[in-house]
């Protein structure tokens, strides 16, 4: 943290004016207490000289004097109220954040009322009731900056609400209030400081402003507003009366300002962490629990018949549009087996992130969930809130598609990592740390020690994304979902990445759900795949099936558009025309027929049942099925 303060280009400076304010706080009074207050009627309001510096004032006393002792109650009250503003304001902004949004909006309306008054009328308003004195002032001050604190604080709590790295401590089951603080506070608390700082400033102003009007600082007590209220009063016999005190409210001002800055750029951990780099660290083995039944079945067939994981029926997304509600998943229904593998694929927008994130218990507001969910035969939609916080938080990982949002930038990797252990599984923390090692030996982390102090900033995109990996695996899940989790990685990395999944669902007997746009990463490592076309399943089938035999033409357009599957294909990869449909106005009957190059009549008005065939192969389409339809059915 020094490192990152001493690299701020103002900090030296900030830090001297600061410590220099502070030390005249604490030893003017003691030395010029009694000059400051002496009393000669007969040298009132003279100017500069070599005895008074900046003059006297109406009862003779020594003006720069009277400026150095009135540091300390200046300096005093000022820190006062920006601690009270920023004690009240910053919990009311954050918790405001964690509000439902109706709650959330009726908040925030009542402090951008609040914030668009003057907040010294605020504040006189409320030392009027509490009374005139210094207290009174700061406390006053305190309150009507804390709007401020409050608004800017639920603007940046929610700018990060929907990171990934928040998502993914809601899936393991953190508190509000340690999400709160552990999560968002710190990603925030760099401007936070800075608006901390820049409130002192205002608070002197606001203080001295209240000592102006007679509601602050009391005879025969002063501050700098009261100076410079005398001082400009006699601004045509001796400015400097009044030009002093407005120096001390301005260079205190810049001096608080500049460390404010240089602590803001120390807590960054960007930079922060340029300290470390260099450093030795001591290598410690990882203890790897030794094999376990799981292992022993490495070599078992993955699609051997196991317990039910996941059971999805009737899976259903709905959001509000301008023309009303708009279905983005409908009607998708899948089992999932221990051990078994299933891809989802299909182009953008076609639901597959959000079958996911319905199961994970994700989907941001409005959206409303419909259908039946169950996790290891646990109905998520009966199951209390405690319960089902705990079912999500060991019984599903989510590893998402950008690792960097992933990852919270502000907390170590060792903190990610144990967090959810120590939650759920109740671990002490040395337990929670080997067994963090233990995860990012298994993954394939070098020096997994070491990684442990890191920061997500430090690490390739690869190696994040490991990390991700390790995190699902603390708790031992049943299902592991991974959304696209090779985007942005080069071909070698995708590849790696993808082993160790499959290595994962071998040894661990995890179920894996991968979703992805590239069939040939599915076929890599699942067994099952899911093809989905505007929020709905169109087919489901095995791999050998997808390889050898896809029935449903925007399927076979898909592994067409892919080099290298499998299937025999001309040298010019296919493509598929149009585009796919906008949901807010879904075409009738099959929502491919307009791209598709096989719709018949019924295509275009009435869609296609998913219907399972003799192969175990189910398919939503009117030709495919057309063996399995009453002839007088199949008339167009």
């Amino acid at each position: 943290m020094l490192y990152g303060f001493r690299r701020a280009p103002t900090a030296i400076a900030g830090l001297a004016a600061i410590s220099m304010i502070i030390g005249l706080s604490i030893i003017a009074p003691i030395l010029w207490g009694e000059a400051a207050n002496r009393l000669d009627i007969f040298h009132a309001y003279q100017g500069a000289s070599r005895d008074h510096l900046l003059g006297t004032d109406e009862l003779g006393r020594d003006v720069l004097l009277r400026i150095l002792v009135a540091t300390r109650i200046s300096i005093a009250l000022s820190i006062a109220a920006t601690a009270f503003a920023a004690f009240i304001g910053i919990p009311l902004g954050a918790v405001t954040a964690t509000f439902p949004p109706r709650g959330r909006a009726a908040v925030l309306r009542v402090i951008d009322t609040m914030l668009a008054m003057p907040g010294i009328l605020i504040a006189i308003f409320i030392t009027a009731i509490v009374g005139p004195s210094a207290i009174g002032a700061s406390v006053s001050v305190g309150i009507a900056s804390s709007f401020a604190f409050a608004r800017v604080t639920s603007s940046l709590a929610l700018s990060i609400g929907g990171r990934e790295y928040i998502a993914a401590a809601r899936v393991v089951g953190v508190s509000g209030s340690r999400l709160l603080l552990r999560h968002v506070l710190p990603n925030i608390a760099e401007p936070l400081v800075l608006i901390t700082a820049v409130n002192i400033s205002n608070s002197i102003v606001d203080v001295s402003s209240l000592s102006f009007l007679g509601l602050g600082v009391q005879p025969p007590g002063f501050d700098w507003g009261r100076l410079l209220v005398q001082g400009v009063q006699a601004i045509y016999i001796n400015p400097l009366a009044a030009i002093g005190p407005a120096a001390a409210i301005s260079a205190t001002a810049l001096a608080f300002g500049f460390s404010g800055e240089a602590l803001a750029r120390a807590m960054n951990p960007l930079v922060r962490d340029g300290a470390d780099k260099g450093r030795a660290t001591k290598q410690i083995r990882p203890r790897v629990a030794p094999a376990s039944g799981k292992e022993a079945l490495a070599g078992a067939n993955p699609d051997q018949a196991g317990s039910l994981a996941l059971a999805v029926r009737d899976l259903t997304v709905t959001f509000s549009g301008p023309k009303g509600p708009i279905q983005v998943v409908a009607g998708v229904s899948f089992d999932l087996r221990e051990g078994e593998t299933l891809g989802i694929v299909g182009e953008s927008g076609s639901g597959k992130t959000m079958t996911v994130l319905a199961i994970a218990r994700l989907v941001p507001y409005p959206g409303i969930v419909g259908g039946s969910i169950k996790l290891n035969g646990d109905d998520l939609d009966k199951l209390p809130e405690a319960r089902l916080t705990r079912v999500l938080g060991t019984g599903m990982a989510v590893v998402f598609q950008d690792p960097m949002s992933s990852l919270n930038p502000a907390l170590k990797l060792g903190t990610q990592l144990t967090e959810a252990a120590e939650i759920h599984r109740h671990l002490g923390h040395q337990q929670a740390n080997e067994t963090a090692v233990s995860r990012l030996y298994e993954v394939g982390m070098p020096k997994p020690q070491r990684q442990m102090g890191r920061h997500s900033h430090e690490l390739s995109g690869g190696m994040r994304q490991r990390v991700m990996i390790a995190m699902g695996l603390m708790n031992e899940p049943s299902l592991l979902i991974a959304d696209e989790p090779t985007t942005a990685l080069d071909v070698t990395i995708q590849s790696q990445i993808i082993a160790l999944l499959d290595e994962i669902n071998a040894v661990h007997r995890t179920a894996i759900i991968l979703i992805s746009h590239n069939l040939a990463l599915v076929g890599q490592l699942c067994r099952r795949v899911l093809v989905m076309y505007a929020g709905r399943v169109v087919e489901d089938l095995t791999l050998e099936q997808l390889l050898t035999g896809p029935l449903h033409p925007y399927t076979r357009a898909l592994l067409g558009a892919v080099p290298g599957v499998g299937l025999a294909r001309p040298v010019r990869l296919a493509d598929i025309p149009g585009q796919p449909p906008d949901l807010s106005s879904p075409p009738a009957g099959c929502a491919y027929h307009p791209r598709c190059p096989l719709a018949i009549g019924r295509c275009h008005h009435e869609r296609p049942p998913l219907l399972q065939r003799p192969s175990g192969q189910r398919v939503a389409c009117w030709v495919a099925n057309q063996d399995m339809i009453a002839p007088e059915r199949a008339r167009n």
